[in-house]
């Protein structure tokens, strides 16, 4: 007979919700969160990154640090599961708070580095003075007005976010059925048998 192991539901699950989730707020972070331009027109709409503002930098910093920590959380030491597996769910709630305040506050986020995008725009275009552009843009964009727009990068990052988050508390009740079960045997496998013969 030979004994086979394949993970418990709740591992598996917690693993791949965690790892799918960080993922996504990492990826999610580097495209664009806003197209931003002037009177609703989207011609020479102007794209923001994620990580061109602080809030992108830090959800993809979350992203990659809830990657790396789920994969590090089989192997430390079963007293500390229960931190490192809290430590996760809580960088991925940071991380849901962070995105859902840059859809909520998309139009003040990111008009300031819109106006600046905008400016280096017209400034190539038409070959003016950086200050003679910004004076253009001020202007156009108090008659026009500014458009911000969210991009899919933006909800990427939002629902990486809530699967990393589902993926947490997967991973606090696995730390607990694994303490419960007797950490010193590791029960976080299901044994399974096969007939060699077969």
């Amino acid at each position: 007979m030979l004994a086979v192991v394949k993970p418990s539901p709740l591992r598996l699950w917690g693993f791949i919700l965690t790892v799918l989730g960080g993922a996504l707020m990492a990826f999610g972070s580097i495209g664009d969160w806003a197209a931003i331009s002037l009177g609703g027109s989207t011609q020479d709409a102007v794209p923001t990154k994620g990580v061109d503002i602080w809030q992108g930098r830090v959800t993809l910093l979350l992203g990659a640090l809830i990657v790396v920590g789920i994969l590090g959380l089989r192997f430390v030491r079963p007293g500390r599961r229960q931190l490192l597996a809290g430590s996760l769910t809580l960088l991925a709630l940071v991380g849901v708070g962070v995105a859902a305040w840059c859809v909520l506050a998309r139009d003040s986020l990111f008009r300031d580095t819109g106006i600046d995008r905008l400016v280096d725009l017209v400034v190539t275009q038409l070959g003016i003075s950086m200050t003679r552009a910004r004076e253009q843009v001020v202007a156009a964009s108090a008659a026009a007005g500014i458009d911000v727009r969210a991009k899919i990068s933006l909800w990427v990052t939002l629902a990486g976010s809530v699967v990393a988050f589902g993926g947490g508390l997967v991973d606090l009740a696995w730390v607990r059925q694994k303490r419960m079960a007797g950490d010193a045997i590791d029960p976080d496998t299901l044994p399974t048998t096969s007939d060699p013969d077969a």
